[in-house]
C-alpha cells in the first residue's frame, strides 16, 4: 500500500513538476537569449568605435551579462567569446575546436570575465563558416541556469530541478537586403513607421487599421498630422536643430544604439516641411537622395508618455515583452505631444521608389511638402507620403549608428544564431 502511494505521488509529481520545468525551460531560454544579445551589443559598440569602458571591454561585457541574468532571475554559469559563425575562440583568436571531430572544446575557449581581462586576439579577418575558418571576435556564447523549486516531488525528497540553456548572439554590419549598387550597407533613416497600416482621418489624424503592411509590393505610406501614432521624423539630439538636424541625420545616420524590442525616447519630431540648417537641404530632398535604394527604418507599435515623476519605461526582459504595458509605467497609448517614448519591436528594410524603377510608375520615394494629394491620397486623406516597398524585417538583436561617432552609413546589427 505504501509503495502504491509513493508511486502515485511520483506520477503526480511528473505531471505537475514536469509541466512546471517545461514552462521554466522556455523562460530560462529567453533569459539566455537576452544575455547573449547583451554581450553581443557590447561587442557591436566596440566594432562601432566606442571608447574603451573604464573596466575594459571584457569586464564590462561580463558585468552586462551578470546584470541581464539577475534581471531574469537566473544565473550565468559560463560565457565564451565566438566569431561571427558562433565558433568559440581561444585567447589567440584561433578556433576552440577538437582536432579530431571538430566539436567545441570549451576547455580551451576564452571565457568572458577571464582573469586577464582581454578579448581574443589574432589576425583573423574573413570567416568561412562551412569550413570552420574563424573570423575575429564578434559574438558571445552563454550558458544560463535556474534552480526551479519542486511542488509535489518534495514528498519523495526531490526539492528542486535545475534548468540549463545556452544561446549564441553575434554582432556585425547589416547586409544582404541592400541594393548591390549601393555597396553592402543600408543607411538607417530617422523615420519611425508604425508596424500596422494606417490612414488619415478627416482631421488629418492617424488611424491604425490593425493589419500589417503589404510586403514586396509598392505601397504609399501616408503622413498625417504630428500626433502620436503617425510616422515620426526623429530628432535624436533635441532640443536644438529641429528639421535641420533631421536632414543631417538622414544624410549621415547618427541614431543611438537601439535594442529590439526596446523603448526609445524621442524628445521631438522633425518638421517635415522644413530643412536647411548645417546640411542645407529640405527633408524631402534629403530622403530622395536614397531613391531606388533600400534603407533601414525603425518600426514602432506602442507609445508611452510617463509624467515627470514617473520612472522611465523598462527595456529589459521580461518587462519589455509583458502585456499590457510592456514596461511602460503608465497605460500605453495615452501619450500626447512630442515628449514620447516609442516601443520599437523591429526594423524594416524599405526600398524607396525612384522614377528609374518601372514598378514605381515614375514616382519618387518621398512626397512630404504637404501638397501632394494627387500622388498620396489613395482614399486615405493623405497629402504627404513615402512611396516604396518593404523587403524584409529585423526583429531581434540591436541596431547601432555606424562607424566611430556615427558619421557613416553602416548599420550594425546583433542576431541570435543558436
Amino acid at each position: 500500500m505504501v509503495g502504491m502511494i509513493l508511486l502515485s505521488v511520483a506520477l503526480v509529481g511528473v505531471i505537475v513538476d514536469g509541466g512546471n520545468v517545461l514552462s521554466q525551460q522556455r523562460v530560462v531560454q529567453a533569459g539566455s537569449d537576452a544575455m547573449a544579445e547583451a554581450g553581443a551589443v557590447m561587442l557591436a559598440q566596440k566594432l562601432a568605435g566606442a571608447s574603451t569602458p573604464s573596466g575594459g571591454w571584457d569586464g564590462s561585457i561580463k558585468s552586462k551579462l551578470d546584470q541581464t541574468a539577475a534581471a531574469n532571475g537566473m544565473a550565468l554559469k559560463a560565457a565564451y567569446y565566438t566569431d561571427i559563425c558562433g565558433i568559440p575562440l581561444k585567447a589567440d583568436g584561433t578556433a576552440a575546436l577538437n582536432t579530431v571531430d571538430h566539436r567545441e572544446d570549451l576547455t580551451t575557449a576564452l571565457r568572458v570575465g577571464n582573469l586577464t581581462g582581454v578579448l581574443p586576439g589574432g589576425e583573423a579577418s574573413t570567416p568561412d563558416c562551412p569550413n570552420r575558418v574563424v573570423g575575429p571576435v564578434a559574438g558571445v556564447l552563454v550558458f544560463g541556469e535556474k534552480i526551479v523549486p519542486s511542488f509535489v516531488a518534495r514528498a519523495i525528497n526531490i526539492a528542486s530541478f535545475t534548468v540549463n540553456t545556452r544561446a549564441t548572439a553575434v554582432a556585425g554590419y547589416l547586409q544582404g537586403y541592400c541594393d548591390s549598387s549601393q555597396g553592402h550597407y543600408c543607411a538607417l533613416l530617422p523615420i519611425a513607421i508604425p508596424v500596422n497600416v494606417m490612414a488619415c482621418d478627416g482631421s488629418n489624424s492617424p488611424v491604425d487599421n490593425g493589419v500589417s503592411w503589404t510586403w514586396n509590393t509598392v505601397i504609399k505610406i501616408p503622413l498625417c498630422s504630428n500626433s502620436p501614432g503617425n510616422v515620426g521624423w526623429l530628432d535624436w539630439t533635441p532640443p536644438g536643430g529641429g528639421a535641420g538636424e533631421v536632414v543631417c541625420s538622414i544624410l549621415h545616420p547618427d541614431n543611438p544604439s537601439i535594442d529590439l524590442p526596446s523603448w526609445q525616447f524621442v524628445a521631438q519630431t522633425g518638421n517635415t516641411n522644413g530643412g536647411g540648417g548645417a546640411c542645407s537641404m529640405s527633408v524631402e530632398d534629403a530622403v530622395r537622395t536614397y531613391d531606388g535604394q533600400t534603407v533601414l527604418v525603425p518600426q514602432f507599435d506602442l507609445t508611452c508618455g510617463p509624467k515627470n515623476s514617473d520612472p522611465d519605461p523598462v527595456s529589459l526582459p521580461p518587462a519589455i515583452v509583458t502585456p499590457p504595458n510592456f514596461g511602460c509605467p503608465v497605460a500605453v497609448g495615452t501619450a500626447n505631444g512630442n515628449q514620447l517614448w516609442y516601443r520599437m519591436p523591429s526594423f524594416a528594410f524599405f526600398q524607396l521608389c525612384s522614377p528609374t524603377l518601372s514598378e514605381c510608375n515614375n514616382q519618387y520615394g518621398a512626397y512630404i511638402s504637404g501638397n501632394d494629394a494627387s500622388v498620396c491620397n489613395t482614399g486615405n486623406g493623405a497629402t504627404s507620403c513615402l512611396v516604396g516597398k518593404f523587403g524584409n524585417v529585423l526583429a531581434t538583436g540591436t541596431v547601432g549608428a555606424g562607424v566611430g561617432s556615427g558619421t557613416g552609413n553602416k548599420a550594425l546589427g546583433v542576431q541570435l544564431i543558436k
